[in-house]
């Protein structure tokens, strides 16, 4: 039974890895209603800090099943991290729960209240009196600073360190990195693992395990892994801090993917390198989109700062569209129909000729899950890309009937056709 406050220099001084497990609170995540991405993005970060993560658990909202969540965890690791059930609703129950399994008292926490306080009056808002339920905290806990919600987190030592953040993502994560990351850090008297991560287009994973099948018999203690997130493909390194090789396999790996590699961070995305290749070249981007109904467009202007690259786009999902916003020929579309390479080239050049752009990319197929023909089933999706003395076309099939699964290949597969033309070019 878990129960007492230890003393909060217990873990000073480990020289195993920590041990964690992690708390999921909400009963919209027992109802599939959401998905847990906080779990998700948790085990990936104590993984990568060499954290062994035991297992994760998830409590609907009762205090009763919270409770025996949270002892459980608190037996079977030294840190836990639970994340939701701090809201000023009445089953937003986390802070009883943890009072239970260690037998302390809940009671109105000044600080945290104060934080409430402060975060509505920095809005220009009257706080609601039910706001205050965020400030019934557990008697000895730490008050955690949510910078970026009205929910203040807190931790409690006891026989392990037990972190209780908010359930909204971004604000999980920004206290992730103010407080639970800092602290782990202090518990580890050794470097993490070394890992590095390949975003890759292009290639399939049976690909890459005959490209890349060798790397750690040439490079003793590297691992290698491969993770399918379509529609990418991501190639892991990983060794031990000590492990000489590690640098020469990166190179290596680098070198064998060629253009195939997109990115070497998790954090930037496929449109990003894009906007790295053209801010490079001084140019801009335009976008004539069908069926994948501004999708690609939004990919673009979800990085900051796109407004230097991105200049506009259409979405002309009708022939008589195409026709009117960007001059494609009635002839054009007689003669080879939306869907075909002429057409998607003319919506390019159109594009570039209506804009400020020098680029241009167009999209035209069949999303489905109806509407194909024998020559042109679902799936089959042709693209533009149109620039300075540049016009290429290409046309792929797409094995799938998922309209959400063609419209979100399709887009990924424009902004990777341009990035792999302007790699040609230069800067």
């Amino acid at each position: 039974m878990v129960a007492g406050v230890s003393p909060a220099g217990r873990f000073a001084g480990m020289t195993d890895s920590l041990r964690a497990w992690i708390v999921s609170q909400g009963e919209e995540l027992l109802t599939g209603q959401t998905l847990d991405s906080n779990a998700h993005f948790l085990a990936g970060r104590l993984t990568a800090l060499g954290v062994r993560v035991l297992g994760a658990s998830t409590a609907g909202d009762r205090v009763d099943a919270i409770e025996e969540a949270l002892r459980a965890a608190c037996e079977r690791a030294d840190v836990v991290v639970c994340t939701g059930g701090l809201g000023p609703t009445a089953d937003d129950l986390t802070a009883d729960a943890l009072a239970r399994v260690f037998g302390v008292e809940v009671e109105e926490n000044a600080d945290a209240l104060a934080q409430v306080l402060a975060r509505y009056e920095a809005a220009g808002r009257r706080m609601a009196e039910s706001n205050r339920r965020q400030a019934q905290l557990p008697v000895g806990c730490d008050v955690l600073l949510n910078p970026v919600g009205t929910a203040p987190g807190f931790a409690f030592t006891g026989d392990a360190r037990v972190f209780c953040l908010p359930g909204v993502p971004h604000e999980m994560r920004r206290m992730w990195a103010d407080h639970v990351d800092p602290w782990v850090r202090e518990q580890l008297d050794h470097e993490p693992p070394r890992r590095h991560l390949f975003r890759v287009l292009g290639k399939g994973e049976s690909q890459l395990q005959d490209l890349l099948g060798d790397v750690p018999e040439r490079f003793a203690g590297v691992e290698l892994g491969f993770r399918t997130k379509m529609p990418e493909n991501q190639v892991k390194l990983v060794a031990a801090p000590g492990v000489d090789a590690f640098a020469d396999a990166v190179s290596e790996v680098r070198r064998r993917l060629g253009k195939d590699l997109f990115a070497e961070d998790e954090s930037v995305e496929l449109a990003a390198a894009v906007a790295q290749l053209l801010v490079a070249r001084g140019e801009r981007l335009a976008l004539a989109e069908s069926c994948t109904g501004g999708l690609v467009g939004h990919l673009c202007v979800t990085e900051a700062g796109s407004s230097a690259w991105f200049d506009r786009g259409w979405i002309t999902y009708s022939n008589r569209a195409k026709r009117s916003d960007l001059g494609v020929a009635k002839d054009t579309l007689v003669a080879h129909g939306a869907v075909s390479e002429e057409t998607a080239v003319a919506m390019a050049r159109g594009a570039v000729e209506r804009s400020d752009a020098q680029w241009a990319v167009a999209i035209s197929g069949v999303a489905g899950p109806t509407g194909g023909t024998p020559d042109k089933p679902v799936g089959t999706v042709c693209f533009a890309v149109v620039g300075p003395g540049v016009e290429r076309t290409r046309t792929l099939r797409i094995p799938s009937r998922s309209r959400d699964l063609v419209r979100r290949f399709s887009a990924y597969a424009a902004l990777d056709m341009l990035r792999r033309q302007l790699l040609r070019l230069g800067s």
